[in-house]
């Protein structure tokens, strides 16, 4: 993890006051040098942390039999088109690559209590919405899933209506900013939440908080409460630090409650 610039500058000081009698004053030519060098190193760390994490990710996608692997092996799947071996790579794909026929716009991949691994996939209609996948797409997805999956493996395809998922959120703005300028910023921001469920099928309640609060004009937010239910489902259930999606998406419940207010009242 990269150090701040503070400890960089700390480090380089004592070692430089061991071994020379520098000047104290804070003004020092050779501490802006000292300043200038730690900024320097802060960021290449900044970018070996960056590397580090692009490259594990990488690599859980590249280790076949993993649920990152088979998430990437959800989008990959293309209507219409037989599958057929590499004997290069060893394994199963397509002649052709058409993103057009690649139907999967949506995919969770979880593990259930007796082993089962639990597929959850949705595609997107004309109008771009997320809908559940036709009897046809659904029997060719699984014959695709059972084609691909190691052998001795038990998997199960769930595609079916999205989850409803309410919240009652108040939004601390600065008053620099409109109103109507915060209100379309964070349902943008909600919507963009909304739509990034690509890996996992989880919810989890500080992310929905970090997309508010990154929003222009967004001083702070509270998620004073959330809850969430299947299609099959007649009351809520409440999420504390997360939740699992029985659809694997989710679609905001019409009697959601967001309040605005102003930094300013918070001070009073």
């Amino acid at each position: 993890m990269a150090r701040t610039i503070q400890k960089i500058e700390e480090s380089i000081t004592g070692k430089l006051q061991t071994s020379f009698s520098l000047s104290t004053s804070a003004a020092s030519e050779w501490r802006s040098w000292v300043h200038c060098v730690a900024y320097a190193i802060h960021m290449f760390e900044l970018a070996l942390d960056t590397f580090k994490a692009e490259t594990e990710v990488l690599a859980a996608r590249s280790v076949a039999g993993t649920l990152s692997w088979y998430n990437e092996r959800c989008h990959e799947f293309q209507l219409g088109y037989d599958l057929t071996f590499d004997t290069d790579t060893g394994r199963l794909g397509y002649d052709v690559m058409d993103e057009s026929a690649r139907i999967i716009k949506v995919a969770s991949v979880i593990p259930s209590e007796d082993g089962t691994v639990v597929f959850r996939v949705a595609t997107q209609d004309e109008e771009g919405n997320i809908v559940p996948l036709s009897d046809t797409q659904l029997r060719n997805f699984t014959d695709y899933i059972e084609a691909i999956k190691f052998a001795g493996i038990r998997t199960s395809v769930i595609s079916t209506y999205a989850d409803t998922l309410r919240y009652e959120l108040t939004v601390y703005y600065s008053p620099s900013s409109t109103l109507d300028f915060v209100r379309r910023s964070v349902s943008e921001a909600l919507d963009g939440f909304r739509a990034s469920r690509r890996f996992g099928g989880t919810v989890y309640r500080h992310k929905m908080i970090e997309a508010v609060t990154e929003t222009p004009g967004v001083v702070t937010a509270e998620l004073r409460a959330l809850s969430s239910k299947s299609h099959w489902e007649d009351s809520y259930r409440d999420i504390g630090a997360y939740a699992d999606l029985y659809a694997g998406y989710f679609n905001y419940a019409g009697d959601c409650e967001i309040d605005f207010v102003p930094l300013n009242d918070t001070r009073e």
